[in-house]
């Protein structure tokens, strides 16, 4: 039945007459409460008011008229025929109900499911071997970038420091939960395992995760040794581990345990960090057909480390592919608007009306996903680039906001903002993610470079050139040419501007556009213009 036909949907069937609305209501607050639902208001808020009409006998006021005007905030003239955005988070909804009750709600003995075809929710009571089979069949789901934070062992030899151990894997959580990406199992699941003698793979099993991140809390000496470590639940490896030695404070334990848990959540969750590089790596095995939406995603994050022509043809192949099998995929659709900016910008492929694409690709992104960081990136990244200023601050802000501790995120937010002339803080951003991100991408040292410049400090621009080191890409010898022209040491510039000609034959007919896209003021692209002039480059 297709869903625009608001008025064919059924009333709730009478066999639901048998179950009651606590224990309806009790359902839904677990749902909402999972890490499934947390990080998607609109999901939240979607499930939510269905469930609540049903349950109050108003099955023909769920509609797909009233959800966009009172759940979406949508105007009075909207039009299902030309906005599909009920339609496309019912599935998104449908999905995560499934997954949650793959997962933590594996064993819950009542289901609420949402036909497809329909708005109206079923509620449906899970017995004995029916229960079991559920369980059976989430065992046999595939891993993916799901991970646990397990019971942390206290090893302090007091149990009045349970609380602290406790603490600090709850907060642990709740930092992961923070990356969009991950699917991160509620600690309340992990608990399960306190205490019991496991094997890695056995809890990877039952949690339905690829990853657990384990650990002990020791005390001596009025020092507190916090030992963590993520292992990969498949073969039982311990990917990544670290120690944390702080000074034993009782009036610190919230801040301490705030503190480690974000330094740590950002080198496991993070774009760079150990969960995505693992799969990043993994995927990379894979033919561009075979790959998933998150495969898709990790695939262009690659991507952005090379930056070369052939990658970004194969990144454009997986990801137009993603959108088009899974097309309320916010993710994808702001990836996409990164890759058509990007092309747009460095013009790795021919493309028409690249930034035109790259705007609507951002706007579906956001639209789908709001809460999404990285669709908040991507919106703000297609304004720098079409120099609308008044509409980049504010949507720079959205996205900080959303996470102001993801590595990789909040250093790209920074480097766009010091690009933009908001130095202090641009930088001041930029330089705490590459702390917290020790793997950024080379092409972080433009934002920096640019300012030295602007400052004529052009041996210490130099140094940002040196650490650009993207001999594939044309900024490469193009930041070195300018600055060694300027610093008046011309063989070395002249070989610089000779290499940026090998990988742009066309720069001296292109070159003061491609400036331009990240140069944003007139008096500074004279400046670099100059210092290419005086390298031997006329444009």
């Amino acid at each position: 039945m297709p869903l625009e036909q608001d008025s064919k949907l059924e009333p709730l069937p009478e066999s639901h007459s048998n179950i009651s609305e606590a224990a309806v209501r009790q359902q839904l607050g677990k749902i909402l409460s999972s890490s499934e639902f947390q990080t998607s208001p609109l999901l939240r808020e979607f499930l939510r008011f269905i469930v609540e009409k049903t349950l109050a006998g108003q099955v023909q006021e769920i509609k797909g008229y009233t959800i966009a005007t009172q759940v979406l905030g949508r105007k009075a003239d909207f039009d299902a025929g030309k906005d599909p955005i009920v339609r496309i988070l019912a599935g998104r909804l449908r999905r995560g109900l499934e997954r949650y009750y793959s997962t933590v709600g594996r064993l819950d003995q009542l289901r609420i499911d949402i036909p497809k075809g329909a708005y109206v929710p079923v509620f449906q009571e899970v017995f004995g071997k029916e229960r079991s089979d559920l369980a059976d069949a989430a065992m046999a789901m595939p891993s993916g970038p799901a991970v646990a934070v397990m019971p942390l062992l206290n090893l302090t030899c007091d149990r009045s420091e349970e609380y602290f151990v406790d603490g600090l894997a709850e907060e642990l959580t709740s930092e992961l939960a923070r990356y969009q990406d991950l699917k991160v199992i509620a600690y309340q699941s992990a608990l399960h395992w306190k205490g019991k003698e496991h094997d890695v793979r056995e809890v990877g099993r039952d949690l339905r995760v690829r990853f657990l991140v384990t650990g002990s809390v020791r005390k001596a000496a009025g020092t507190l040794k916090i030992a963590l470590h993520v292992l990969d639940t498949l073969n039982g490896q311990q990917l990544w581990g670290k120690q944390y030695r702080r000074e034993l404070k009782a009036d610190q334990f919230i801040t301490l345990q705030e503190e480690i848990a974000r330094q740590v959540a950002g080198r496991i969750g993070s774009l760079y960090g150990i969960i995505p590089q693992t799969l990043s790596r993994e995927s990379r095995l894979k033919p561009p057909e075979s790959l998933e939406t998150y495969e898709a995603f990790l695939r262009y994050h690659h991507h952005t480390t090379i930056l070369s022509p052939q990658s970004f043809a194969e990144t454009l192949s997986v990801l137009e592919k993603a959108v088009a099998r899974e097309p309320e995929s916010g993710l994808a659709w702001s990836l996409l608007a990164f890759l058509y900016g990007q092309n747009y910008a460095l013009q790795l492929a021919p493309m028409e009306a690249a930034l035109e694409r790259a705007l609507t690709s951002a706007q579906k992104g956001v639209a789908l996903e709001p809460e999404n960081q990285i669709a908040r990136a991507a919106l703000a990244h297609v304004y720098f680039f079409r120099n609308e200023r008044e509409l980049f601050l504010p949507e720079i802000e959205n996205a900080l906001a959303l996470n102001p501790n993801a590595p990789a995120p909040i250093g790209f937010l920074g480097w766009l903002l010091a690009l933009y002339g908001e130095w202090d803080r641009g930088l001041a951003i930029l330089k705490k993610g590459m702390e917290l991100n020790p793997h950024f991408p080379a092409w972080f040292h433009l934002a920096p470079f640019v300012y030295f410049y602007s400052q004529e400090r052009y041996e210490e621009a130099y140094q940002e050139a040196q650490q650009f080191h993207m001999p594939q890409l044309f900024w490469d010898p193009l930041l070195r040419a300018a600055t060694l022209g300027r610093l008046g040491k011309e063989p070395e510039a002249a070989q610089a501007a000779a290499e940026l000609l090998q990988l742009r034959p066309d720069f001296p007919t292109c070159g003061r556009f491609l400036i331009s896209c990240f140069i944003k003021f007139d008096y500074l692209r004279d400046a670099f213009i100059d210092g290419l002039r005086q390298a031997g480059l006329s444009l």
